[in-house]
């Protein structure tokens, strides 16, 4: 049931009317209950009925820890046994379900013998098991921490961790974030709720899924692209990757409005960022904080010598890497996190030097450009995916490889000095196909690529400065109105085609 679904929109119309028909006593109960249908529909449109499995697996995890933490309070002498306890089953259950076949695949390549039915498991895969183990272990982290001192009730706890905007793919809530609030609505939060959904609409469906067609094809084929187009390939999937997570939190964000609470916000205009640590600060910020909550001060933090202290960020961002996905690329993509991170803080506290300028504004802009290609550059490897060609299979890391030398080696004409290298008969080839045989592929559509810029720079532009908008709220109900009727009547044909899933999904 995705957020850019007809299907969704008769869903969260129903709870929503249903919901707000109640008195505030049975409200909670709706809400359980349709975050249980929201989820089993996954399962069961993947698997049939034998997929009711995933949410019979997800609420025994959380009735599981419920139950833990409610001893870890009553046994306050044994309160670090527990929390230990808890944390390595909701970990062994994340490494079994999600990298089984990761750890598999390191023997294989570490040259082990390993038993046919180990090499043969097959284990599904739960919906958003990532996003629900850190919830999870965050909140049985902050209970041993003293965060949490009383008792929460039990469809309190259910409903924090199932709540339906949030449930595959975040924010990360805390129990902070959740636990204190009474649901309210009032004009205020159903004009905030209506243009989020209006602007993560516009992101998912306007900006993301189209982009994700145009630069599809590079990634499948890199050796054939030149490098400026591989490169340009890197920054479209930046956009898309931006404007499909970003506008599935808006459509979370205000889902939840509408049905009165408020969620944490996950991105502040990343792309206008001049450092890794302030990039960090607004790209993904329920993730990085938890890393830097749960993983990096436990670590010892910045608490310790200046080489652990950059040690324990390369760790951190390497482990939230793996957290992606069950990859090599993922995990070269956070340890290139980590020593950026971790070169930054060198360059400034050992050599003096500022890494963001703060009142010259060309160096500055310049700066923000120089993060976008390094954000860019990791996008080649965070979207390298395995491509199979007829019966050879390409692995994701060959791909990503492929793709960050090419965005160096590739020229106009790479391909010919390949051939030649290869043995070929380049003449040959050239009389009979001509010269253009050999002339690498670009990247096309940019005319679109540019418009896509523009938009992602106004989105950019209305988080960066919300003050400068203030004025059009006097209007805001017409415009929300008019631009509603016309989004509608606009998206609604494609979006009853189930439209595409959520890149963050598959986390």
């Amino acid at each position: 049931m995705l957020f850019n679904s007809f299907l969704f929109l008769l869903f969260f119309a129903a709870v929503y009317v249903i919901y707000w028909s109640l008195p505030s006593r049975f409200r909670s109960g709706v809400l359980i209950v349709a975050s249980v249908v929201f989820y089993a529909t996954w399962g069961l449109n993947r698997e049939g009925w034998w997929g009711i499995r995933w949410t019979v697996h997800f609420i025994g995890l959380v009735i599981l820890n419920y139950f833990m933490v409610e001893w870890m309070l009553r046994h306050h002498a044994r309160r670090r046994l527990i929390m230990a306890l808890t944390v390595i089953i909701n970990l062994i259950n994340l490494a079994v379900f999600k990298y089984f076949g990761f750890f598999v695949r390191v023997g294989q390549d570490m040259g082990m013998d390993l038993p046919p039915f180990v090499e043969n498991m097959d284990l599904f895969l739960p919906l958003a098991i990532s996003f629900y183990t850190f919830q999870l272990t965050a909140y049985v982290v902050d209970v041993y921490r003293g965060v949490i001192t009383e008792e929460v009730s039990f469809s309190r706890f259910f409903l924090f961790i199932l709540f339906f905007p949030q449930l595959i793919a975040g924010p990360i809530m805390r129990s902070t974030d959740f636990l204190p609030q009474v649901a309210f609505i009032d004009k205020d939060r159903m004009y905030r709720g209506s243009w989020l959904i209006l602007g993560g609409l516009i992101k998912k469906v306007l900006l993301a899924d189209p982009m994700g067609s145009i630069l599809a094809p590079v990634y499948a084929a890199p050796e054939l692209y030149t490098g400026w187009s591989i490169m340009l390939a890197g920054m479209c999937f930046s956009l898309q990757v931006y404007c499909d997570f970003s506008g599935y939190t808006d459509i979370a964000r205000g889902s939840a409005l509408l049905l009165g609470y408020d969620i944490p916000e996950n991105f502040k205009a990343p792309f206008f960022s001049a450092s890794a640590r302030e990039l960090w600060q607004r790209w993904h910020i329920t993730l990085a904080t938890w890393l830097r909550d749960y993983i990096y001060f436990p670590l010892g933090g910045s608490k310790v010598s200046a080489g652990r202290t950059y040690l324990n960020q390369i760790i951190t961002f390497t482990l939230g890497g793996f957290w992606h996905g069950a990859d090599y690329t993922y995990i070269a993509w956070g340890a290139m996190w980590g020593v950026l991170l971790a070169l930054e803080r060198f360059i400034e506290q050992v050599l003096g030097w500022k890494t963001t300028p703060e009142k010259n504004v060309p160096l500055k802009v310049l700066k923000i450009l120089f993060m976008f290609v390094l954000f860019s550059l990791g996008a080649l490897m965070f979207r390298a995916q395995p491509v199979q060609y007829k019966t050879i299979q390409v692995s994701s890391t060959e791909i990503m490889g492929e793709m960050l030398s090419g965005v160096f080696t590739h020229g106009s004409h790479h391909l010919k000095s390949e051939y030649q290298d290869a043995g070929g008969d380049v003449e040959t080839l050239e009389s009979v196909f001509g010269a253009e045989v050999f002339r690498s592929q670009e990247i096309g559509q940019l005319e679109t690529i540019g418009f896509m810029f523009l938009a992602l720079l106004l989105f950019h532009w209305i988080q960066y400065t919300p003050g400068h908008f203030q004025w059009l709220r006097r209007y805001e109900f017409w415009l929300i109105l008019i631009l509603g009727t016309l989004l509608g009547g606009w998206m609604l044909p494609a979006l009853s085609q189930s439209g595409h899933q959520f890149i963050y999904f598959v986390f």
